[in-house]
């Protein structure tokens, strides 16, 4: 009798340290159903991806936390056919603001790398240019044209601020009419507010001070914003696959809790669903390009439809974060890929094909 009791205690307490296993590590059950073949070539998308039509490397990363950076980097088109990506060089306390750019020609090769630390100044890429301004000066290189940095002198008009209201107006109104690119910056100093107009005329950059009676807020279209148009970023965060991305399967591999954290004073709340492996697909110089993401978690509502939700969970205290799969797709056969506002991949196709 005391020994079946023995066994008894032993079996219950094998069954309580097995569901503690299972519970302490927030697993509430496992998917015993083997991953279906046609799926078990894909590989997650990292520098451990192997293939013989595409190489995968990481291009750039970036400490920048996204709550001061959404889109840390940036790709911008640029002159000579090249591709300018923008990646905020921040690694420590020392290097905070700092910027490093890199020049894509047109097979994604990196041609080129600027470093730029934090100063007072404030770089515009305009097609050939660069141009930096701040209060007291401004200059100009031509880096993107041919790898020239050298400070190059903008002429400075009216830098007294004596010509009359009525020359100041027609000189803005006839730059932007003939000038091939002109902007507006705002400049206070001492509680006087100024705007300076920027324009290229006549093969030559220049700037015009203004004096204004009060602040004046610019609209996009009077900035050299305009000029710079992001063709790709990181750090997007939207439930819907990008267009040039195929959603295939979903492999459920445990069961767990986790959290969803609103933010702005809106209290979270909780759901128990399966995590897993979610299989995609691409075309990238006109070849499939088949990948999976781990930790992944796909939830569906009757408001929307039952359209897939795709969220990352790397474990429950960690909450859900929106996972979007994102690509910019070259027509010369190279991608950049990002689905994390700290790192951005190149995907390129590799010789032999």
């Amino acid at each position: 009798m005391k020994k079946t009791t023995f066994y008894v205690i032993i079996f219950l307490t094998t069954i309580l340290l097995a569901s503690c296993f299972s519970s302490c590590d927030g697993i509430l059950g496992r998917n015993k159903k083997p991953l279906a073949s046609a799926y078990a070539h894909f590989q997650e998308i990292n520098e451990k991806y192997r293939s013989e039509n595409f190489e995968v490397k990481l291009f750039c990363e970036t400490q920048a936390l996204s709550s001061a950076s959404p889109h840390p980097i940036r790709v911008f088109p640029s002159v000579n056919n090249h591709l300018i990506v923008s990646c905020d060089a921040e690694k420590n306390e020392k290097t905070q603001g700092d910027q490093i750019y890199y020049k894509i020609n047109s097979d994604g090769a990196r041609v080129d790398t600027l470093y730029l630390p934090q100063d007072e100044y404030s770089p515009e890429f305009i097609d050939d240019f660069m141009v930096f301004t701040n209060y007291d000066e401004a200059y100009y290189t031509t880096w993107p044209q041919n790898g020239d940095t050298t400070k190059q002198a903008i002429k400075v008009l009216n830098e007294d601020l004596n010509w009359a209201e009525e020359k100041v107006n027609q000189k803005i109104e006839n730059a932007k009419k003939d000038g091939k690119y002109w902007f507006f910056k705002n400049v206070t100093n001492n509680d006087n507010y100024y705007m300076q107009f920027f324009f290229y005329q006549d093969r030559q950059w220049q700037m015009l001070w203004q004096k204004l009676p009060a602040y004046r807020s610019l609209d996009r279209s009077e900035t050299a914003d305009r000029y710079c148009i992001d063709v790709f970023w990181t750090g997007e965060e939207d439930f819907d696959l990008p267009d040039n991305v195929n959603f295939l399967h979903f492999h459920p591999e445990e069961k767990l809790s986790y959290d969803h954290h609103i933010g702005g004073g809106n209290p979270g709340y909780s759901v128990t669903n399966w995590r897993g492996k979610a299989f995609f697909k691409t075309q990238i110089g006109g070849k499939d390009f088949n990948f999976f993401a781990p930790n992944i978690v796909v939830e569906n509502e009757k408001f929307d439809d039952f359209k897939n939700r795709f969220y990352k969970v790397r474990d429950r205290d960690s909450g859900a974060i929106i996972f979007r799969p994102s690509f910019y797709i070259s027509a010369n056969g190279f991608a950049f890929y990002s689905s994390d506002s700290q790192k951005m991949y190149l995907i390129r196709k590799k010789n032999n094909q």
